[in-house]
């Protein structure tokens, strides 16, 4: 600092107040001088030293399940959008749906003073764990920290909204309407609220329209596509459905890739949507259906209410997005 106020011609004070962004006066000629020599001399703030004096050290943290599953990837792209231009960091890290690890994780969040933790992983419904977060969050936030969630949590945090369990129901809705009677579900970890809220979507379509959603059709593909491909395989052996709603697209394209194998003709035999709309879904062996959530829009929602949270700001209504169903060329009507 007292390099770039020499430089510029001004007291260290002066350039103090212009490059901590200082609401004091500031002539705009020293202004500019105190911007072109920290240009010029590389100067970068001590983000440490500016979290002790202010308390605020211009971080994230960001816990997701898998930072390489493309869901994950699109929603981050949205937080970084708003976050960087506030000159705010997000530090991204995989819980991998491990209870232990995710507290670990967040203590960690809470020991670097993080300003702002954004739960983008789903809550999880391990004994104990809701519990220990809460004691957690509740220091951090004593601190004066924000916490946001966006998606599914028992946590009780301002939320970026998104309807699971209703989105779940229309793209089942979508395959009774094409004629299917017996539609099989590929469900996500069911340590997870997700899970459970687009199992519970799925089993709502089938029971207003009079089918029953037994034991049988369900089958659990814990979000990936290898495991999705077992689950299917597993759900053809043992019910042989006309179609497949799964809950994630990961796990539509595993079940995508083992019909294929197996010789099925995708829709003609047996029908396939998936749950997000990630960037691949369109160019998918089979284009696949699936319900659209505009993640990178989300993202930039959950950003823009971490940082009405830390001006002091309490929303309300909280911010949501809205579903769409997105149909493509692996569903279609029932075989006869």
């Amino acid at each position: 600092m007292r390099d770039v106020a020499r430089a510029a011609g001004v007291s260290v004070s002066t350039a103090s107040r212009v490059l901590s962004g200082s609401a004091h006066p500031v002539s705009e000629a020293a202004r500019s001088r105190v911007t072109a020599a920290a240009a010029a001399l590389g100067f970068e703030p001590n983000r440490l030293a500016r979290a002790l004096a202010t308390a605020r050290s211009r971080t994230i943290g960001v816990v997701v399940h898998d930072v390489s599953d493309p869901y994950f990837a699109d929603i981050i792209r949205g937080l970084e959008d708003v976050a960087g231009p506030r000159d705010h960091a997000l530090f991204v890290t995989s819980s991998d749906r491990d209870a232990a690890k995710e507290l670990s994780l967040v203590r960690a969040f809470v020991a670097h003073r993080v300003d702002a933790i954004v739960l983008v992983a789903s809550g999880l419904t391990t004994p104990g764990y809701l519990d220990d977060l809460t004691g957690i969050l509740k220091r951090f936030k004593d601190l004066g920290g924000v916490v946001v969630a966006m998606s599914e949590h028992a946590y009780p945090a301002p939320r970026v909204g998104f309807d699971n369990a209703g989105s779940s129901a229309m793209i089942t809705r979508h395959l009774i309407d094409l004629g299917h009677r017996r539609i099989g579900h590929l469900a996500g970890p069911p340590e997870l609220a997700v899970s459970a809220s687009r199992e519970d979507g799925y089993r709502r379509a089938l029971a207003e329209a009079g089918l029953e959603a037994g034991p049988d059709l369900v089958e659990c593909g814990w979000f990936g596509m290898e495991e999705g491909a077992s689950a299917t395989a597993r759900l053809m052996d043992r019910a042989a459905p006309t179609a497949i709603v799964a809950a994630n697209d990961l796990m539509a394209f595993g079940a995508l890739r083992h019909l294929l194998d197996q010789g099925v003709s995708i829709p003609d035999q047996v029908s396939v949507a998936g749950f997000d709309d990630i960037e691949f879904a369109a160019y998918a062996s089979v284009p696949l259906t699936t319900v659209r959530i505009p993640l990178t829009q989300f993202g930039r929602l959950g950003a823009e209410l971490v940082f009405e949270l830390l001006a002091g700001g309490s929303p309300d209504p909280w911010p949501s997005v809205t579903p769409e169903l997105v149909i493509r060329g692996s569903s279609g009507r029932a075989p006869t």
